[in-house]
């Protein structure tokens, strides 16, 4: 899509010490509307200001002469042109007739003038524009433009963090605001990510609008997805069911995938920790045509650790191996069809170490070991038809196999999952309408022969859907949302929902709204599962036919403020606040977990509590930006409720700040610091509060780039607290994990562009 900026020149008299005054109004070409929140800025002057909600914008006291102007709005093109002061007629007449000068980049636009408006057209910035259209809220919206509250890490965030953590998402995602990671289990290394305060289960991960990473697999998909191919995160804060259905209760993160461009690419990188992990990783991308490939081919590798010297590992070994090759076709510039197959592997033990390493013997025989592999399948078709409207379908299948194995127990099961979508997008004047249907199966069988309860199930949901983004007025965006899905065993879901947004000035708007969720529940609910994983599913009772599925009804409400003050300090604050309830969410019966009975304690069984679970909070996001400094301050208060108890796991208070040094094109520094206030365990007991801090430099060559990287430099852990294995060490029990057990990581990754 092309995009224009019209800039209506308005010539100011000079007046005491030469001062000028440069007036413009930005629109867009294609529209003709008004450009909200363009950043005009002359950099020679340190001078610049922001469009308003009627596109104008005006910069004073500009000294005679000639000056470097340039025009940003994320999203599009950025422009850079020449003016010189005092603006005359003879001005405009040499700039109607191309005869000003401009920067190289910029001698493609032709700039016309009538009755006083000068226009520069805009071409698109195909990176940029990926950037703020955002396809998890299913309109393809802009960011600023969308009711529903989406936070969008680009490809320069994402460059940074796949440096320091190259083998999987969750440094992408432990350190995006409102999202934390909790790491379930010391023995696996499992981890899930909690969005609002709430459990991790009530999020939903999906990747390219594909939900690949559910159920039976829930706890080490994270570790399995490699980030190399990956051209953007989109997080969507609060409720989502309305979007995509079951499982999306808090929100849901959709990873963005890179597509071939017109020039090819192949990328490596080598990353190596000082703590025995070692990852390769290679990305190729290119294109004709007709014709379009992307591979990705990624091999992690990880030594047993023994961080605290207590004979047993807080880092398990593994090896694992992902494989992921894509095949597009383009039938013509408006129609396109993408295939692809992903396989993973990855074997891991974690446990006693001196078994890990030597093998089982008297007094050290306890080991974990999971061993999974994945087979993956997508296909997606689009047609876009005039006026931008688009019909789509996609596809994806996910056959999922994992064992798992301690010394008392071995549990082997197979899931197999499937998501099939239509939908069409309809784009008006002042709406963009979509509607859809889908289908989701999902089935779990046992594979292992043995005499333990069954937890097979074969479920299935047919979906309907159709969500609406009218804009009303010029300030007044309003988006209404309404989906209805039948599942085979919980029957029939009416989900609504309804956001607005509201734009006050040209620096300032609200978001508002709230939604309706539901959850099927599933033995493998990642927070519960892992206390079953730790004896291979043996002390577990399969659902009973009395628990019902989980429901929720959630709110959201953030005001959004930003602007340049002193003429080159740009400021940017967001401001959140939310509400969740769940009735009858799914959770375990404590008291035959951790009774004194020998064998009430040996027995897992899951039910819905009685009373409701509640979350309520705000976040407080702030962003400086001075020249090449970037400050970044994200606090979040959350109160979590089972009932009358606190969330276990749940800190009230953390806070996420960063602060980076960039010189364009040559080198990067930063360093951060996390806040982790204290947490309710189980038992009524509180965890100690805590900080970690980690620094990294990033250097960069022409074809390449060293990142170093020290994460937790402080070496906090939870071992300096207490103890996380307790004994019989042959048969240990595990501490819940609520500090990092792995300590001081320092990482040196070398990525090579060609």
């Amino acid at each position: 899509m092309k995009t224009s900026l019209l800039f209506l020149l308005m010539t100011v008299p000079s007046v005491a010490f030469s001062q000028n005054t440069f007036k413009a109004k930005i629109v867009n070409e294609k529209t003709d509307k008004p450009l909200v929140g363009a950043t005009v800025y002359i950099p020679d002057l340190k001078l610049g200001a922001i469009s308003d909600l009627k596109g104008l914008v005006e910069i004073k006291n500009i000294p005679n002469g000639k000056y470097e102007i340039r025009f940003l709005l994320v999203g599009y093109e950025t422009l850079t042109h020449n003016f010189s002061f005092p603006l005359s007629e003879e001005n405009a007449e040499n700039k109607e007739n191309g005869e000003h000068e401009e920067n190289e980049e910029n001698e493609e636009h032709e700039i016309h003038e009538e009755n006083g408006i000068i226009e520069v057209p805009l071409g698109e910035e195909g990176v940029e524009s990926k950037e703020v259209i955002v396809s998890a809220t299913r309109t393809e919206t802009r960011i600023q433009d969308t009711p529903v509250r989406v936070q969008v890490l680009g490809p320069e965030e994402m460059a940074e963090h796949i440096d320091m953590n190259p083998g999987n998402v969750t440094d992408l995602l432990g350190e995006t605001p409102g999202i934390r990671l909790q790491q379930t289990s010391s023995t696996s290394g499992n981890m899930v990510f909690r969005i609002q305060g709430l459990p991790g289960s009530y999020t939903a991960l999906y990747k390219d609008g594909l939900p690949l990473y559910s159920g039976f697999s829930s706890g080490l998909s994270l570790l399995q997805i490699p980030p190399l191919d990956l051209q953007q995160v989109e997080v969507v804060k609060g409720p989502s069911s309305t979007l995509y259905g079951g499982g999306a209760i808090a929100g849901l993160v959709d990873l963005i995938s890179k597509v071939p461009g017109e020039k090819p690419d192949l990328s490596f990188l080598i990353n190596q920790t000082q703590k025995g992990g070692t990852n390769l990783s290679g990305y190729y991308s290119a294109r004709d045509k007709t014709v379009g490939i992307t591979f990705l081919a990624d091999y992690n590798l990880q030594k047993p650790v023994d961080v605290d010297h207590d004979g047993f590992t807080d880092i398990p070994k593994y090896n694992q191996l992902n494989i992921s090759p894509k095949l597009f076709y383009y039938f013509d510039n408006l129609t396109n069809l993408s295939a692809g197959v992903s396989y993973s592997t990855d074997n891991r033990e974690g446990g006693d170490l001196i078994a890990i390493e030597n093998g089982p013997s008297p007094g050290h025989t306890y080991i974990n070991r999971n061993k999974t592999t994945r087979l993956v399948t997508t296909l997606t078709f689009n047609k876009t038809f005039s006026g931008g409207s688009l019909l789509a379908f996609k596809n994806s299948t996910s056959n999922f196999t994992r064992d798992i194995q301690v010394p008392s127990a071995f549990f082997d099961g197979n899931q197999f999952s499937s998501y099939s979508e239509l939908s069409y997008l309809l784009k008006a004047e002042s709406n963009r309408l979509v509607i859809g249907a889908n289908l989701t199966t999902d089935r779990f069988k046992q594979q292992n022969d043995t005499a333990l309860p069954e937890f097979n199930y074969n479920y299935y949901t047919l979906g309907i859907f159709a969500l609406d983004d009218w804009n009303v007025t010029r300030q007044l965006i309003v988006e209404a949302g309404l989906r209805t899905d039948y599942q085979n065993k919980y029957k029939a879901f009416v989900l609504p929902q309804a956001f607005l947004l509201y734009k006050f000035t040209d620096n300032f708007y609200a978001r508002a709204g709230g939604g309706f969720g539901y959850k099927v529940p599933n033995v493998f609910t990642a927070e519960v599962a892992d206390e079953a994983e730790l004896t291979a599913f043996s002390n577990v009772r399969p659902l009973g036919s009395n628990v019902k599925a989980e429901k929720s009804t959630g709110l959201s409400l953030d005001f959004n403020y930003h602007s340049l003050l002193l003429d080159k300090l740009l400021v940017t604050i967001d401001q959140a606040f939310y509400y969740t309830k769940v009735t009858d969410p799914l959770t375990l019966n404590v008291e035959n977990l951790f009774g004194k009975d020998s064998l009430a304690s040996n027995v897992i069984i899951y039910y819905n509590s009685p009373s409701p679970l509640q979350a309520r909070g705000f976040d407080t996001n702030i962003q400086l930006n001075l020249e090449d400094f970037e400050l970044y301050f994200d606090y979040t208060y959350t109160d979590a409720m089972m009932g009358s108890s606190f969330l276990e796991l749940t800190p009230k208070n953390s806070l996420y700040i960063t602060l980076t040094y960039e010189k364009e094109d040559d080198w990067r520094t930063g360093i951060e610091a996390f806040y982790t206030g204290r947490q309710y365990l189980n038992g009524g007991n509180e965890s100690p509060n805590y900080w970690t801090v980690g620094v990294m430099v990033q250097k960069y060559f022409e074809h390449f780039s060293v990142d170093a990287n020290v994460e937790n430099m402080f070496d906090v852990r939870q071992s300096r607290f207490g103890r996380i294995v307790c004994p019989p060490y042959t048969n240990p029990t595990f501490a819940q994990i609520y500090a990092p057990l792995d300590g001081m990581v320092a990482n040196v990754a070398i990525k090579i562009n060609i």
